[in-house]
């Protein structure tokens, strides 16, 4: 495939739950020709695809997702998203109101069932208010299900669609037919409770859970509600900026002066002084005085769109550590199912005489139990939240593999000019007997301070002469100065630190600097750089402050650290719940895990992992 024609794109992807759904959707597009390589994240709900469009097309990856069982919507990226979100808001308003009549129904089948029991026809009473809680406010489980067996797979649903079908229509028997086990000296019991809580306490966590995960994307959402929503300007027209007014496109100030709010852009609070001259921005306040500007950028073309577009990028890419769970996640629904027969089977073995009453419901709370939403939802929620995070401070990552990088590097390389120092204007440039006149940036010393107190070794690389950048190096703090190298040089040094053990962060803002920003571990652009620069950079500080990257390398490690605690949670609360629900500890205390415990420690678990990523946003 000829990857010079490649394009990728962002999915909006319909009818996920778990982790065992984007394991399979994955697998589905994956395996179309023409595709070069697909992430699918769960907690963003979409797919980033790319795939080569003269072999293939988004049509034909909408069928291979369809014929997987789920949804791919096509189209303009923004309709796609409008159309992903509107969808979005009919399920959680849907979910919402099954949840409601779930509870309520449930409360009172737990009330009637174990309050009055020995009230007469109370079993009958408790069997029509089960089977709407069951079948009406659990559907969708039942739907997704059979959609999945149709299609040779199973998934969450599945086993929530299993757990409450086989503890309903075991109590129904029960009911109905109470002689078979009355003969044998057995009392049948009613479990309508279980089978209406179990979809009561599911659909409770899918609600909090969905509230949780659409607040690790808020801050996509935010950006795209600073997008003008509808503009009429061409480049090179002249307008009139008002205080209070958004700025509807990307230009320069021709007339006046003013105060403009930059913080969406940059993460800086303070607003900044625009004069003739100055550049202005899409979606930045102007506060309080009045000035006209002509525009460069209009649309698509401008600052804000690229950001959208690299933060959604970045948050629908994977880092290495999710290969671990999408593996897991692959074969971890068909392994419940034959754990919860074994269970059935076991009991069935060692207690003939209540073997089927309660090996019945210990596969219920097995399949019940078992959590691969978390599985799914522990890496890229963390990864959403962190590159959000990053976005609002002015840290745009290209790539979730980025975030995970930053966590590990030990040696920062940074250029000179226009790193360290202020780029100088043509007639600012010293002659040879005079790059003294560098002026550092207002922050560089206190930058590489920070860097330096987190354990790194920093290191300066310029192309100018031994003496001007030593009194550079000497202002700022740095000790490890080379001088006088070319573009070559740079890499080569990169190359040097790397032979020696070392994770290296490259930082630079020119085209010179690109070679060795594209072979560092981790390569930072300055926002004020060249476009080559920028494109070549794994990550690209906005501000052009090097402070930043002590915030970039403190996020990687909080955001990876979140990672471990998440999939330490789902993964060890996967190994200890499933044994004890399966009923491990009834012959050591008579313990026997009740269906309704196992469905809501199983909703919590998601909705845990999730609440734990959020802490991310601050």
């Amino acid at each position: 495939m000829n990857m010079s024609k490649s394009a990728k794109k962002n999915f909006p992807v319909t009818g996920m739950g778990c982790a065992s759904c984007v394991a399979r959707v994955q697998k589905a597009i994956s395996e179309v020709n023409g595709v070069s390589s697909c992430n699918v994240s769960l907690a963003s709900n979409s797919a980033q695809v790319e795939f080569d469009p003269g072999v293939t097309n988004p049509e034909q990856l909408r069928k291979a997702v369809s014929d997987a069982g789920y949804g791919l919507i096509v189209g303009d990226e923004e309709d796609a998203d409008e159309e992903a979100d509107r969808l979005q808001e009919y399920y959680y308003k849907s979910l919402k109101r099954d949840m409601s009549l779930a509870v309520i129904l449930a409360l009172l089948v737990m009330v009637l069932g174990m309050g009055f029991g020995d009230m007469p026809w109370n079993g009958y009473l408790l069997w029509v208010l089960a089977t709407p809680a069951v079948f009406w406010c659990g559907r969708r489980f039942f739907l997704v299900a059979l959609k999945q067996a149709r299609h040779g797979s199973a998934n969450m649903d599945t086993l929530v669609a299993l757990s409450t079908m086989i503890s309903y229509l075991f109590s129904l028997f029960n009911l109905l037919f109470p002689q078979t086990w009355t003969s044998r000296g057995i009392e049948p019991h009613l479990y309508f409770e279980s089978s209406a809580m179990i979809v009561a306490f599911i659909l409770v966590g899918r609600v909090l859970e969905e509230r949780a995960k659409h607040s690790t994307t808020a801050s996509i959402r935010e950006l795209m509600g600073l997008q003008p929503k509808t503009v009429s300007l061409t480049p090179g027209e002249i307008f009139k900026v008002k205080p209070g007014e958004r700025i509807p496109a990307d230009g320069e100030v021709v007339s006046g002066e003013s105060f403009v709010d930059e913080s969406m852009l940059t993460g800086e609070p303070v607003a900044v002084g625009k004069t003739i001259g100055s550049k202005v921005y899409t979606g930045t306040m102007n506060q309080r005085g009045t000035f006209e500007m002509r525009t460069n950028k209009v649309g698509k073309d401008t600052m804000l769109s690229a950001i959208i577009k690299m933060v959604k990028d970045a948050q629908g890419s994977k880092a290495k550590i999710q290969n671990i769970v999408d593996k897991v996640a692959a074969v971890f629904v068909p392994a419940i199912l034959a754990a919860s027969v074994l269970t059935l089977i076991a009991w069935l073995i060692f207690d003939p005489a209540e073997g089927v009453s309660r090996g019945l419901l210990a596969m219920v709370s097995v399949l019940v139990i078992a959590c691969p939403c978390s599985l799914g939802l522990a890496t890229p929620t963390a990864l959403i939240a962190g590159i959000g995070n990053g976005a609002r401070q002015g840290i745009l990552i290209k790539y979730a593999e980025s975030l995970q990088v930053a966590r590990s590097v030990d040696a920062i390389v940074l250029d000179k000019t226009g790193t360290i120092t202020k780029e100088l204007n043509g007639d600012e440039i010293p002659t040879a007997t005079s790059d003294f006149a560098d002026e550092v940036k207002e922050t560089s010393a206190e930058a590489v301070a920070e860097l330096k107190e987190m354990g790194l070794d920093v290191y300066m690389l310029s192309g100018d002469n031994p003496e001007r950048a030593g009194k550079v190096a000497a202002k700022v703090g740095i000790d490890n100065v080379i001088s006088g190298v070319l573009p070559g040089d740079k890499q080569n040094f990169v190359k040097k630190l790397q032979a020696e053990g070392k994770k290296v962060g490259m930082v630079g803002d020119g085209i010179n600097d690109s070679p060795a920003l594209a072979l560092a571990d981790l390569s930072i652009a300055m926002g004020d750089g060249t476009d080559i620069a920028m494109n070549a950079a794994m990550v690209t500080i906005v501000t052009s402050d090097l402070k930043k990257i002590s915030q970039l390398i403190k996020l990687s490690r909080r955001t990876f650290k979140i990672i471990k605690e998440n999939l330490f949670w789902a993964f060890f609360y996967n190994v200890l719940a499933v044994p004890i629900a399966a009923g491990v500890l009834y012959p050591v205390n008579g313990f026997m895990l009740n269906p309704m415990i196992a469905a809501a420690c199983m909703a919590m678990s998601s909705v845990c992992v999730v609440l734990n990523s959020l802490r991310l946003r601050k």
